[in-house]
């Protein structure tokens, strides 16, 4: 399988080229390549590169482009998912496969009972950010969704764009499902091709930020009567979304 790496916009502009030094360090001692070997890069512009490795130096790698062709298409509607921030690796789970599944843009939230604060997180925003880039890489994507800074919630509900989705364990059977919300708001869903999902913390959302999402004009949906953690409530979510926007087959 050719190994596929992203490199920052610009990069590809010409034919021949040394690649940044992270990257260039990644494919000698991480992927351990060799001179004359071919690799795909893509900086999200909408165009993939098949380049070969012309020189691999202890200083420089140097890879003349062979062939550009379109990357594969984003999906149609972008996903911003609102995602509560869970402990260690189940946020970090969360990030690799919403990317994989093809999210655009990860907003991490914090909510009234939110167990992890800004604080404790501020120093892993560059290891989130290398997740999202390793798992655009691996599942094909042609661009990398972006990640922005922790957000309130208050804030989140004030910025976040096109149709809006609260899922809400405590919604009640006369609640819709994400299907029917969608389906109820199409022309937003297709006029504005967006769609933002905010998914609440482990201990789960206050009735106050229901009611205040709710006024704010977010639809709250069901997932059913099962309760699911926080993050694989918000890949379960975000897949709901992609099937009701035909993004799944």
């Amino acid at each position: 399988m050719t190994k596929r790496l992203y490199v920052d916009q610009g990069t590809l502009d010409m034919d021949r080229f040394e690649l940044p030094d992270a990257t260039a360090h990644r494919l000698r001692n991480v992927l351990r390549v060799r001179a004359g070997e071919e690799l795909v890069l893509f900086d999200g512009a909408g165009v993939d590169a098949r380049v070969r490795i012309d020189e691999m130096t202890a200083r420089a790698v140097s890879v003349s482009v062979i062939e550009r062709m379109d990357s594969a298409a984003e999906p149609r509607v972008r996903v911003h998912l609102y995602q509560s921030i869970a402990k260690g690796e189940r946020f970090e789970w969360l990030l690799e496969k919403g990317t994989e599944l093809g999210v655009a843009r990860f907003v991490p939230l914090i909510a009234a009972r939110s167990v992890v604060k800004t604080g404790a997180e501020a120093g892993r925003f560059e290891r989130w950010r290398r997740i999202i880039i390793e798992a655009a890489e691996q599942s094909g994507r042609g661009a990398v969704p972006e990640i922005d800074a922790p957000q309130g919630f208050e804030q989140a509900l004030r910025d976040a764009p096109g149709v809006r989705l609260l899922p809400y364990e405590h919604a009640g059977e006369a609640a819709p499902d994400i299907q029917a919300a969608l389906t109820a708001d199409i022309d937003a869903l297709f006029a504005l091709a967006e769609v933002s999902v905010f998914v609440g913390p482990e201990g789960g959302w206050e009735e106050r930020e229901v009611e205040l999402a709710r006024s704010s004009g977010v639809a709250i949906v069901t997932m059913g009567a099962r309760v699911l953690r926080s993050e694989t409530a918000g890949l379960v979510a975000a897949t709901l979304v992609m099937q009701a926007v035909g993004e799944l087959g």
